[in-house]
């Protein structure tokens, strides 16, 4: 599986990859640099979007549109983008403060939901690792 994360955080990174690598093992995970560029043109297993605000929302919009079979799991502290979550017909909508348990259990969950998941393949080096075309 492939994942990427948009955090502003180090140690938020920290915690969903670590929980990441725990429930969804084998998995890449990629960390978005936020550096003010849309890096949109590969399309992951899941997103996890933990930013706030309209930044977030943005990512969501964006990704949402360009890779509709994407699954996303959008943290955050602004719980009145509830809607535009439920518009984009996301995974899980997280509001901060959040339990660990509860971002593991929306990972198990997105694992059965992925539209890849029978095609994951991987090599022992990274660099190789590839979806079976």
């Amino acid at each position: 599986m492939e994942a990427v994360v948009y955090t502003e955080s180090d140690t938020e990174y920290a915690v969903l990859s670590r929980i990441l690598q725990t429930e969804a093992e084998p998995v890449d995970i990629y960390r978005d640099p936020l550096d003010g560029f849309c890096h949109y043109e590969h399309e992951y297993d899941l997103v996890v979007v933990a930013l706030d605000g309209a930044k977030g929302m943005n990512v969501v919009d964006d990704q949402s549109a360009r890779y509709p079979d994407t699954q996303i799991i959008w943290i955050t502290g602004d719980e009145d983008f509830a809607s535009v979550a439920f518009r984009n017909h996301i995974h899980d909508f997280i509001v901060r403060p959040f339990k660990e348990e509860r971002f593991a259990k929306s990972v198990k969950e997105v694992l059965t939901k992925c539209p890849h998941r029978h095609d994951w393949h991987f090599s022992s080096e990274k660099r190789l690792r590839d979806r079976k075309e």
